[in-house]
């Protein structure tokens, strides 16, 4: 069997030791005998939930979709949806490794973002993109998007004529 290039394992920390799945460790820490290792600790954060991501892409994306349809007149699949709201809610703005200093766009002037993946989010940084989804939605269109659980009298399907 080859080895695994990666094997994480959850634990906790009391008085310096490991106290949870000590033996899962031994057994990792095996796993590489005679091999040159790396160790990283860092500290364990709930990743985004099935709920979240339920809500995110069932109601926010949703309501995206019909707001761009209607205010723009264009027609977005889910992924161009998350793509718009990553590209402008989630991203790191590329770093020119000549200068340091934030690239610019040589034509429009400004400065170049790259978006980031929403999957590693915690579930803390996952509700607060859900927030800018809504607060882009309200600023930009005046369009109030749902909370979870909450029903507004918003209609989310506009008929094609």
């Amino acid at each position: 069997m080859p080895t695994p290039r990666k094997i994480a394992v959850t634990t906790e920390v009391e008085n310096g030791k490991f106290v949870g799945n000590r033996n899962l460790i031994i057994d990792a820490i095996g796993v590489y005998e005679g091999k040159k290792v790396t160790v990283t600790i860092e500290r364990h954060y709930n990743k985004r939930s099935n709920k979240q991501n339920r809500y995110y892409w069932g109601v926010i994306v949703e309501h995206w979709k019909n707001i761009l349809r209607e205010e723009w007149g264009d027609i977005y699949l889910e992924s161009d949806v998350h793509e718009f709201l990553k590209s402008n809610l989630s991203f790191e703005e590329v770093i020119d490794d000549s200068t340091g200093e934030v690239a610019i766009n040589p034509i429009t002037h400004e400065t170049i973002r790259k978006p980031k993946s929403t999957t590693k989010n915690t579930t803390f940084g996952q509700e607060e993109y859900h927030e800018a989804c809504r607060q882009l939605a309200w600023e930009m269109f005046q369009y109030q998007i749902p909370l979870p659980n909450e029903d507004l009298e918003q209609p989310i399907d506009v008929e094609f004529k």
